[in-house]
């Protein structure tokens, strides 16, 4: 071994002994065989570890001293150096001492031990292998595999040779025992069964009793019905046309809706008719809960809900039939019709249809029961548009009275204040002046001035009236009802001023 620094070297021929536990080589193939090279190029070849070598040799005591002495002598050195890194780097390289070892000679024996792995068979068949590990230079078998007796052949052999049999858990040759057709286990021969299905080999735990036939069958060839989860061979199951599950035969049913196989367990029954098919060809009804087929249903027009034959109601108003619960009673006419075609009474609440419905100046409606008659105008009105005349008593629409309170029926007003001399009737006028003298039990009355009413059924008046030998004068206010041939309200009694007309 030589240690060398920048200008110095030191040579030693260092001995190491070398152990076979401290050095071998594991070699592939039978390249590991061949005879040791006359001329040894690569010591590594014959198992020896180098870095083993190295440091035996490190550990030589010249070496060792000379490593030393050059690693004491970089310290000062680089001390005396400062704080120059070129020249601490320079002589860190210098003085670092390095060892180089060449091998000059070996003395010994090189011994190989091999692993082999072998193939054998045993009379009957098998095929089998083991390692064994040997030493060619002696003939010694190094190391082989552990012995087991076989339970079926009662000879000892290697345990690598044997596998367990699944049932008894006894071990033997594995060509002595029987592997099942559905799984990777194996069993002694004598445990072994076979489906009764397909003939092959199975091991008891893998066959199971058919539900139908109870014939022992591997279950890995039975199905499982959805219905009842009962398993049985194949040909014994069918599909049912509604819910695609597969099912043995005798759960199936025939719809005697349409015909098609069915789950008995999703049956269902019509409450109608009584027919029985799959749940999905029934629908429920929506008034009474009961089970009904869709093709007995009848559809509310309105809703889309199905209901039972019968339950349907015709809509007055639109000719739809459709669910009760939608219809409500117009109370003016009694008609059944949907709900939005109604409209509530502002007085009572009751429904009614909202062309029958009698309307208000504000919007409010009212049934026509409800709504009273404006004597002036003769038509059905709704209370809240009624006003009374404090001038006659009688109950007239607010479009016909005085826009500011008190209400009075305005045509009779604007006469009796000489803004309007209207002569409608005046055929009438002697007839009517005659009533108003007899009611005022005096004086002489004579009519200036009369409005029709809208029915043309009342006539408002004003009348001029004097009495005390014409000495004083009135104007009398009067509504003659044409119909009937009479006064009707109150008269109203009052005379002009310069403002117009005063009540008395």
């Amino acid at each position: 071994m030589r240690a060398t620094v920048a200008h110095d070297s030191y040579e030693q021929l260092v001995t190491c002994v070398c152990r076979s536990d401290d050095h071998h080589r594991i070699i592939e193939g039978d390249t590991g065989l061949r005879p040791v090279e006359r001329v040894l190029r690569d010591p590594a070849v014959l198992g020896l570890d180098l870095s083993k070598l190295a440091e035996a040799g490190e550990q030589d005591d010249a070496i060792a001293e000379f490593s030393r002495f050059y690693e004491e002598r970089r310290e000062e050195e680089m001390r005396a150096a400062g704080e120059d890194a070129r020249k601490r780097q320079k002589l860190q390289d210098d003085f670092t001492p390095r060892l180089d070892m060449v091998l000059v000679g070996l003395e010994g024996k090189v011994r190989r031990d091999v692993t082999l792995r072998v193939r054998y068979g045993y009379e009957g068949g098998g095929d089998y292998q083991s390692e064994l590990t040997v030493r060619p230079a002696t003939g010694e078998i190094i190391k082989a595999p552990e012995t087991e007796m076989c339970a079926i052949s009662g000879h000892h052999v290697p345990k690598d040779c044997l596998v367990e049999c699944a049932l008894s858990g006894a071990r033997a040759l594995k060509h002595l025992l029987v592997k099942s057709d559905f799984s990777e286990r194996f069993a002694q021969p004598e445990l072994i069964e076979r489906c009764e299905l397909s003939g092959k080999r199975a091991l008891p735990e893998e066959l199971e009793a058919s539900a139908v036939t109870g014939r022992r069958v591997a279950s890995a060839l039975l199905k499982r019905s959805a219905a009842s989860g009962a398993r049985a061979e194949p040909e014994h199951f069918d599909v049912c046309a509604f819910s695609k599950s597969e099912v043995l035969k005798n759960e199936l049913g025939v719809s005697e809706i349409s015909g098609k196989p069915y789950r008995l367990d999703q049956a269902a029954t019509s409450a109608v008719s009584g027919k029985s098919g799959h749940v999905q060809e029934f629908t429920t009804c929506y008034e009474s809960h009961q089970t009904i087929t869709r093709t007995e249903a009848e559809i509310c027009a309105e809703s889309g809900r199905h209901v039972r034959p019968g339950v349907l109601q015709l809509c007055a108003a639109t000719g739809k039939r459709v669910l009760p619960s939608l219809l409500a009673t117009c109370a003016a006419t009694g008609a059944r019709v949907l709900k939005d075609h109604l409209v509530a009474s502002s007085i009572s609440n009751s429904w009614v249809l909202k062309e029958k419905a009698i309307r208000s100046a504000a919007g409010k409606l009212c049934l026509p029961t409800e709504a009273e008659t404006c004597l002036w105008s003769g038509r059905s009105v709704h209370p809240d548009d009624i006003r009374s005349c404090t001038l006659t008593g009688l109950s007239i629409h607010a479009d016909y009275a005085t826009p500011h309170s008190p209400s009075r029926l305005r045509p009779l007003v604007e006469m009796l204040d000489g803004v309007r001399h209207n002569a409608d009737q005046d055929e009438m006028w002697e007839k009517i002046a005659q009533r108003l003298t007899r009611a005022l039990k005096g004086g002489t009355c004579r009519i200036e001035a009369a409005v029709l009413s809208p029915s043309k059924q009342r006539l408002a008046t004003c009348a001029e009236s004097k009495t005390m030998l014409g000495l004083r004068v009135h104007q009398i206010g009067a509504v003659y009802d044409l119909v009937d041939d009479a006064l009707i309200g109150r008269l109203a009694l009052g005379k002009r001023n310069g403002s117009g007309w005063v009540a008395r």
